[in-house]
């Protein structure tokens, strides 16, 4: 993001920027949970399981915000026992766990003014039937 690798870590968040080659600290960035995130225009998404909200760090404010217009999607991810948001196209994807199946749904994204992002569903809906475990995602372009 912005010429710069994040490493967020539950012990503290670090920074490299590359144009400087030096390291930082981001207190901002540890001061929420953070797993599983991924990074769709310079802004960085993590489904807060916790909370049960999907939260986007923006690192030119040095903020984290809720995105909005998510809560119906979010009250399906209550029993998940593990989420990840990924990079899909130039929108976001959320896999997530329900009791023997694994759902998807992908997510439009919109910055309004104030620096609010909102979210919208395009579609959810169950990929996989069995007991299975994600173990890691990644975004790919082909």
């Amino acid at each position: 993001m912005a010429d710069k690798i994040y490493i967020p870590h539950r012990y503290g968040s670090y920074v490299y920027e590359t144009k400087e080659s030096k390291w930082e600290i981001d207190y901002m960035l540890i001061s929420k949970r953070c797993v599983n995130e991924c990074v769709v225009d310079d802004v960085l998404y993590s489904h807060d399981r916790v909370m049960n909200t999907l939260r986007a760090y923006d690192p030119n404010q040095k903020s984290w915000r809720v995105v909005e217009g998510v809560e119906e999607l979010l009250a399906r991810t209550i029993c998940s026992d593990w989420s990840y948001t990924v990079r899909y196209g130039g929108n976001l994807a959320l896999l997530f766990r329900r009791p023997g199946e694994i759902w998807c749904a992908e997510i439009s994204l919109e910055r309004r003014l104030g620096g609010e992002i909102w979210g919208k569903v395009e579609w959810c809906d169950q990929v996989l039937t069995g007991n299975f475990k994600v173990l890691k995602s990644l975004s790919v372009m082909v």
